[in-house]
């Protein structure tokens, strides 16, 4: 059997994840660059605005999130509808967060497999206008049987985007624009970024990859 139809048979594989990811993220490099550029300047503004901005912060990573995901999905052609569904993406990582980080703090793994099973809800919502639960659903069932390569992917994201940001801070050290340890400045803020990038190109790739499921007959005959 050939590499290519043990593929068809198989489904796509760590390696069709991995570059999936960074095609996405090189498909969309402006708005990438203008999100890093903005969070830069968040970073520089906010310690001179005092500190009650926390909840303007979340709200501007979320629409930020939000704006990469919408660009990258239509470049895609992967965008379904047209309308926006903010409230629902924002629902979503509260629905999700306080499992995962129950799952990393057991030994990591289970928060690993969580990650990895609910890696393609974001695109569900973005893309189908799906509710929270509805994409968190739906992402569950269109990962079973690729969870392994998929944890694996994403465990590798987790070491390049480590990697990236120790040299980006030991760059800015060198330069003296990191700013001082306790707090991060502009550099370590964009550094904190890199895991949350790869993860969306993954999410997109996972979408586009195993997701969504064909409905055809379920509508015909449900």
């Amino acid at each position: 059997m050939t590499v290519a139809a043990r593929r068809r048979e198989n489904g796509p594989g760590v390696d069709d994840f991995m570059s999936s990811t960074f095609l996405n993220l090189a498909l969309i490099w402006r708005q990438v660059l203008a999100y890093l550029a903005a969070a830069a300047l968040v970073a520089l503004v906010a310690p001179l605005l005092g500190q009650r901005l926390s909840g303007l912060l979340l709200f501007l990573y979320f629409a930020g999130q939000y704006w990469l995901f919408k660009a990258l999905l239509k470049a895609r052609g992967l965008l379904e509808t047209p309308r926006n569904h903010r409230l629902a993406f924002g629902a979503l990582a509260l629905l999700l967060i306080l499992p995962i980080l129950f799952g990393l703090a057991l030994l990591v793994l289970p928060g690993l497999f969580l990650v990895s099973r609910w890696i393609a809800a974001p695109s569900f919502i973005v893309a189908c206008g799906l509710g929270p639960f509805a994409a968190a659903r739906e992402s569950w069932d269109a990962v079973r049987g690729h969870t392994l390569r998929i944890a694996v992917a994403v465990a590798a994201l987790f070491v390049i985007a480590s990697l990236a940001g120790a040299a980006l801070n030991a760059a800015g050290a060198a330069l003296g624009v990191a700013g001082p340890p306790s707090r991060n400045g502009p550099v370590g803020t964009v550094g904190l970024q890199f895991l949350p990038l790869l993860l969306l190109g993954l999410s997109v790739a996972t979408y586009q990859l195993i997701g969504p499921r064909d409905r055809t007959i379920e509508d015909i005959f449900g």
